[in-house]
């Protein structure tokens, strides 16, 4: 007789993973530890996740591919004339910390030994290649390279490594979005010029 895998199983053993690659990141994170707490065996663990990647993936596969889609469509935030710049970006960053927080977590602090080490890097990386877009876009306005292209890297590393310590900070989620909501204010309102 074949058994039917349960999806409310998966989900409890999903829910254990992010619980221990939050606390142990991947490295150190142990199967056992997840199928014990999920109150089942290793072996019956591994009909619903071939390894531990496999597991680790599903933990944090859906919150990067959200901040990449972000990141690399701002120009639909830009340009929706109904909304303003801010309110969207606002929006969409507090949607991202209301859904997803600790597996964000998870991916920038506790993937070491995967694919997703490099997140981070990557995150900042496109960041960087949206503000030198918006810089570019500012000089043309102005008929001048009044900005250097090149400060568009550390512009973005501090924007997202600022997002990313409120994140870390502040566990209640309505306090994490408020802070989030004043900090993207912050920067707006001195790249306002570059919008």
């Amino acid at each position: 007789m074949v058994q039917v895998l349960k999806e409310e199983l998966r989900q409890a053993i999903v829910r254990h993973a992010q619980d221990e690659f939050a606390q142990h990141g991947y490295a150190n994170a142990s199967i056992k530890r997840i199928a014990a707490n999920a109150g089942i065996s290793v072996g019956n663990l591994y009909r619903y996740f071939p390894g531990k990647e496999a597991l680790f993936e599903t933990v944090v596969s859906p919150v990067q591919h959200e901040l990449e889609t972000l990141i690399y469509n701002h120009e639909k935030y830009a340009y929706d004339e109904h909304t303003d710049i801010f309110e969207r970006v606002v929006q969409a960053l507090t949607a991202v910390v209301g859904e997803y927080r600790v597996p964000l977590l998870i991916l920038i602090d506790g993937s070491k030994g995967t694919r997703f080490e490099n997140a981070a890097a990557d995150f900042h990386q496109a960041m960087a290649e949206n503000v030198a877009d918006h810089l570019a876009a500012y000089n043309r306005k102005q008929g001048q390279a009044a900005f250097d292209l090149q400060t568009a890297w550390p512009i973005a590393v501090a924007f997202m490594q600022g997002y990313f310590e409120i994140i870390r900070r502040h566990q209640d989620p309505e306090d994490c979005k408020q802070v989030v909501r004043q900090y993207v204010s912050f920067w707006y309102q001195g790249l306002r010029a570059f919008l």
